[in-house]
């Protein structure tokens, strides 16, 4: 369900699988006497051989799980690691406590709705690419069909406003956030000594990030605060491979070019049908999940269009 990448002395990246169902990249961190892990993936038993992985790879046991966000391929796992410090920002465990977890009849109904849309637009998909990108979808939805059964939410015992500091006999880290952009709110974990940053959806590696639940122009902002205030070199991101600081100044690339497109469709009259069949503009065209590129437009699209 995952590749295991060391990017740096006692720091790990667990790479999804593309349809194994795992969904979101971890990471792995040896602290010294404890190991810390970031995100546990949307399959609790792809979780299960996160932590195996990370006892091996540290010889230490896992101590602190850090959720970067609200997100289920970020948090779903959890449940592997209830023995754990388990920490996130106040307001992710806010949405997380406050909002209960679907009825397992409803969401079962709603996965099995998803999956049927996704099947109808991967047969009549003309590009390999989507094609490609749609039949990870499913399959990855499928997995999580399968697995909700025995999926249960745990949250986070322990949370953060802006910074926090976690100090092993080896090394600190520092857990951050800047507020909300991918989500309401979005933390970080920067490993200094190394300069690594993990990232969690606020910077993916040239792969169309979900924007439906999040804030565009507060993301712009973000990414830009990180490119003045985090001095990095290797970056984890939520999706794709690892990548340096160029990484970020695509997604924000990204993020200003889909607004214009959106404000422009809108201002020219051009139906949003219309404009996504001109297909996606280069060099986004080239990215993975490329069929979020369409439900991201949509949104802005109509967004712009109440306006």
């Amino acid at each position: 369900m995952f590749t295991i990448e060391q990017v740096a002395q006692g720091v790990w990246a667990a790479v999804v699988t593309p349809g194994s169902g795992a969904v979101g990249n971890a990471s792995i961190i040896d602290l010294g006497d404890f190991t810390v892990i970031v995100d546990t993936f949307s399959l609790p038993e792809a979780a299960k051989g996160l932590r195996m992985q990370a006892e091996q790879l540290t010889a230490k046991p896992v101590k602190y799980i850090i959720n970067t966000h609200y997100h289920g391929d970020h948090h779903y796992g959890n449940q592997e690691f209830a023995d754990c410090i388990i920490i996130s920002t106040e307001q992710t465990r806010e949405v997380l406590t406050s909002n209960a977890p679907p009825e397992l009849k409803v969401w079962l109904e709603s996965l099995q709705k998803q999956i049927t849309a996704l099947q109808e637009d991967w047969e009549v998909a003309a590009e390999q690419r989507l094609k490609e990108d749609l039949g990870y979808e499913i399959a990855e939805k499928e997995a999580l069909l399968k697995a909700a059964p025995g999926i249960r939410r745990v949250t986070a015992g322990v949370t953060f406003q802006d910074t926090m500091d976690i100090h092993g006999s080896a090394r600190s880290i520092q857990l951050l956030t800047y507020g909300g952009g991918h989500t309401c709110s979005d933390a970080m974990v920067y490993i200094a000594d190394v300069q690594v940053l993990i990232a969690g959806d606020l910077g993916l590696n040239q792969s169309h990030p979900a924007m439906l639940h999040g804030f565009p122009e507060a993301w712009a902002g973000i990414l830009e605060r990180i490119g003045q205030d985090i001095d990095f070199k290797v970056l984890i991101p939520g999706h794709g491979g690892v990548a340096g600081p160029e990484c970020l100044q695509e997604m924000l690339s990204y993020l200003k070019a889909i607004q214009s497109y959106a404000a422009a469709a809108v201002q020219s009259g051009t139906s949003a049908d219309d404009w996504l069949a001109g297909g996606i503009p280069a060099p986004f065209h080239e990215w993975t999940f490329s069929h979020v590129f369409s439900w991201n437009f949509r949104w802005l699209y109509n967004q712009y269009s109440r306006n």
